[in-house]
Formats: C-alpha cells, structure tokens, sequence
C-alpha cells in the first residue's frame, strides 16, 4: 500500500471546502431544536408566536435544504476519494470501506453519547452503496439520481397526504428535557432506538441518501466545480428555473401558514421535502457562480475553514450544545428559537476562527487525522 500523503493546498478545490462549510451551518441551524429538547422524537408539535415565525422560516429556507446539500458532498467526496486511491495504486474500494467502517463507528458513539439526531452513520452504511456504481457513467449516474430521489417523494407524498388532528399536537414548548439529566437511562433509550427503529429510518431514507450521492458522484465525474466558468449561462438557467420551482412550492406553504393561529411543521412536509431539493440545487449553484469572483471568495474564506474540518466542527457544536444548555439550563427544551438561532450563530463564529488557527498549525482537523489514521492502518502526517 502507498503512503498516503496530506492533500495540498492546490490539489485542494476550495470552493467545495466553502460549499461544505456552508452547509455545516445550515444542519447546526436545523439540529439544535432536537439537540435541546425542543422538537421531541416521534411527537407532533406546533409552534406559535416569534417561535412560529422562526420555525416556518426554518421549513422554508433551512430545514432538508442542507442536508441535502451535504448529501451532495458526501457523494462527491467518495468520487475524489477513490479517484485519489486508484491514481495512486491504492486499493480503492477496501480503503473506502474501511473509511465507512471508522465513520459508522464514530456515528454510532454520537448517536449513543449525544443525541439521536447523528447522520454520519446513515451515510456510512448507505455509501457502501456507492461502491456499485463508482464505475457507471456520468449519465447513468444522473438518471439513476433523479428516479431514487423521485420515489422517495413519492413516498413522502402519500406518508404525508392526511390531516393532523390539531388536538393530537403538543405545545413544542411544554416538554421537559435537559440533555444530562438520567444520563445513563437516555443512553440506555437512544442504543434501543439505533438497534430499533434507527434499522427502519435508514432503509426508508436509502432512495433519498443514495439519490443525492450519486448525484454528487455525477458531479465529480464531470468536474463541475472546476469547469464552473465554462457552464456559466447554462448555470443561470438552472438557477433561475430552480428558484422559481422553489417559489411556486412555497405557495401553498403560506396559505396553510396564514390560514392558522399556530403552526404544525409537519402538516407542510411535502413541500419542505419538495423544496429541500429544489432550493438546494439554487443554493448549489449560486454559491459556486458566486466563487466565480475573487472578492466574494476571499470574503467566504471563514465558510472555508470551517468546510476542510467538517467533521470535527459538526462533532464540536453537538458537544458544545448538550454541554453548555444542560449544564447551565435546566429545562432546555423551553428556550426560544430565536435564542436558539443566536446561539448557533456565535458558536459558528467561534468555530471559523477554531479552524483558521488549527488549520494554520496542520494539514488537517483532529477527527479528519484520526478518521485518516483509522482508514490506513497507520499514522499519518
């Protein structure tokens, strides 16, 4: 087996670095309601005043947009991966494999040790999947994108098509949690949901995950970060149709959000799921038309930072969150969203200027090195 050796600066395409940290504020965002107690597992809850506002801005810009664009990236990520290796001599697919084998095990430990809401498990165990199809055509891999993307829709649609009785909903606010309160019993409950009803949540969610992977491995194949300028007016396109797509899906969004005095996320998840996809690819391709200009790209470098050690950051705010709210907070599933919403904010920031000073001392994150040492057998630069 080669040595493997840190990627350098100019092998690095940093603008999929500034993508990636981009959507590790987007999922933080989306994450810390459930991370506090907020939005209770497997409870139909509605919101009302500023927390109304701030949930129904999170359905409609955040929540499903960023995981699906992290999804992407991941997809993505697997394609450069192997690529790598194969240039290399390496044994691609065994080295990939025990690349998911370590990030499964790291997803299972913050599953088990933080919160329910871990999702690097889930792609560990559906990216095996992407060892069937490294080696399909970029076309192929499209197609194959858009039908298992559309079926789980499909699936969302009918799971989603009937009324929710208001009087079955609690109040979101009402719940008492505190992340280290019983701290062993909620261990005990979260292995019996990861060995449960967790198997069931990933074989529903394959179609969608492996959708947006393979779609990222589409990407890679054609080299699309790196042939940007040259599709620009096609990208615009994209761009505009997307958003309006978007917007057309919204509409009934509004309605069912103007119509009633306090709002139930679940009763519009068609449309965040729906728009989840579409806003995502607007996302995608503003970014990217964005980084077009070295002044927006100089002044997205923090995204950057935070983008090359995405794994270590997106450990840190689970651990930084359960800590500092259940340590000084008693009951925090009764903080407002808003509070919520700085708090990510602040941590976000701190987190930009964690990366730069780490990243200025080593070629990688500590989780980065320790997922490459485990993938290698051995000690890494």
């Amino acid at each position: 087996m080669n040595q493997a050796r840190p990627i350098s600066v100019n092998d690095r395409i940093t603008s999929i670095d500034t993508v990636r940290g981009i959507a590790i504020l987007g999922i933080f965002l989306v994450n810390l309601p459930a991370m506090l107690g907020i939005q209770p597992l497997d409870t139909r809850g509605y919101t009302q005043g500023v927390d109304a506002v701030f949930r129904f801005g999170y359905d409609l810009f955040i929540q499903t947009k960023f995981y699906s664009l992290f999804a992407f990236l991941f997809g993505l990520g697997f394609y450069l991966f192997m690529s790598r290796a194969e240039a290399k001599g390496s044994r691609m697919r065994s080295l990939f494999s025990m690349r998911l084998v370590v990030l499964f095990l790291l997803g299972c430990l913050h599953f088990l040790l933080l919160w329910y809401g871990d999702i690097l498990h889930m792609y560990a165990l559906v990216g095996f999947l992407l060892l069937f199809f490294y080696r399909q055509k970029a076309s192929a891999l499209f197609v194959w994108s858009i039908f298992l993307m559309a079926l789980f829709m499909l699936f969302i649609w009918f799971a989603y098509s009937g009324d929710i009785d208001l009087d079955q909903t609690v109040l979101l606010e009402a719940p008492w949690f505190n992340g280290l309160e019983d701290y062993a019993q909620k261990v005990s409950q979260r292995y019996e949901i990861l060995s449960g009803i967790q198997i069931l949540n990933v074989i529903i969610y394959i179609p969608e995950l492996l959708g947006l992977f393979l779609l990222g491995l589409c990407a890679g194949k054609i080299n699309f970060f790196q042939r940007v300028h040259e599709w620009k007016r096609g990208l615009r396109i994209t761009q505009i149709v997307s958003l309006v797509v978007t917007i057309l899906l919204f509409i009934p969004m509004f309605r069912y959000y103007f119509s009633h005095e306090v709002y139930v996320s679940e009763e519009t998840q068609q449309y965040i799921q729906l728009t989840g996809k579409t806003l995502f690819v607007f996302y995608l391709v503003s970014i990217v038309l964005l980084l077009e200009n070295k002044r927006f790209r100089a002044k997205m470098q923090g995204f950057t930072y935070v983008g090359r050690m995405a794994l270590t950051n997106y450990l840190l705010q689970t651990l930084v969150t359960v800590l500092l709210f259940s340590l000084f907070i008693p009951n925090t599933a009764g903080i407002p969203l808003w509070i919520g919403f700085i708090f990510c904010i602040t941590i976000y920031l701190l987190q930009i200027m964690f990366s730069k000073w780490w990243l200025s001392q080593y070629a990688f994150g500590p989780m980065e090195w320790l997922w490459r040492c485990a993938t290698y057998m051995q000690k890494q630069p």
